[in-house]
């Protein structure tokens, strides 16, 4: 696959920033990239308009924006809870005996942060760092239930694909589910993204309150059938609780 030039040229442009001053003027950033004064001054608009980048006036010097500070919030984030959750995860594990998923928001997707794989040779192993439809899975509802109104509705906007003939792709009879799913902590996916897998998700809170990450076990639907999903949702959830509780969170009346 070949690269984009003009993204390279992008990112060129701003790992300049890495090595000169805080604030330079385009004469300095043009000598330096070795591009044409023009080019420079496109790129430098655009990454100014997302905020990467940020000038002072309108023929004012180039510094760096706040949107790397975005990144840094999330990375930092996403390996504290990480850092957290793995012992928890790994002694859930112990317990279910099969996969343990930790799995963050992603915009319209769940991100895999970590897997502890089940040792079982008949095994379905999810990839580290996939992203999944929200719609179809455990972890993927939790994060859907922890929206807002507003925000369930803009991702309802496109049609859901049926992915197994198990997918709920009825909008009103998935937000049903998602109220359950808000109201329980806990969510099911019942061979809906892939015939054959079932999953069970739980909630994972930090210390506002705010859902920021979601546990999830899946396996074979040969030994994942509905009734051990019930008999090991306890655990799943006191594992996604015990997590909580580690980044701070308090349940209403705890003090």
């Amino acid at each position: 696959m070949k690269s984009i030039k003009s993204v390279h040229k992008a990112f060129d442009l701003l790992e300049l920033f890495l090595k000169m001053d805080e604030n330079v003027n385009l004469a300095e950033i043009t000598e330096k990239s070795g591009m044409d004064k023009s080019t420079v001054n496109r790129f430098l608009y655009t990454l100014v308009e997302r905020g990467y980048l940020k000038q002072a006036g309108k023929r004012g010097k180039y510094s760096m924006g706040t949107k790397f500070l975005d990144f840094s919030s999330l990375i930092k984030t996403r390996l504290k809870i990480r850092d957290i959750a793995l012992p928890h995860i790994s002694k859930l594990a112990t317990v279910v005996k099969e996969n343990v998923i930790l799995s963050v928001p992603d915009g319209k997707y769940a991100r895999h942060l970590e897997l502890i794989p089940s040792q079982h040779i008949l095994n379905i192993r999810p990839l580290d760092g996939a992203r999944t439809p929200l719609y179809c899975t455990g972890v993927g509802k939790i994060f859907l239930a922890s929206m807002s109104a507003a925000e369930i509705d803009s991702y309802f906007v496109n049609k859901l694909e049926p992915l197994t003939p198990n997918t709920i792709t009825r909008i009103n009879t998935l937000k049903a589910q998602l109220i359950n799913v808000a109201d329980e902590g806990v969510a099911y996916d019942d061979e809906e993204e892939f015939e054959g897998v079932r999953n069970v998700a739980a909630a994972i809170m930090d210390s506002d309150g705010k859902v920021v990450a979601a546990i999830g076990v899946l396996g074979p639907s040969i030994r994942m059938t509905r009734s051990h999903l019930i008999e090991i949702t306890p655990e799943v959830k006191r594992c996604a609780l015990n997590i909580s509780h580690d980044l701070g969170y308090k349940p209403h009346g705890e003090t």
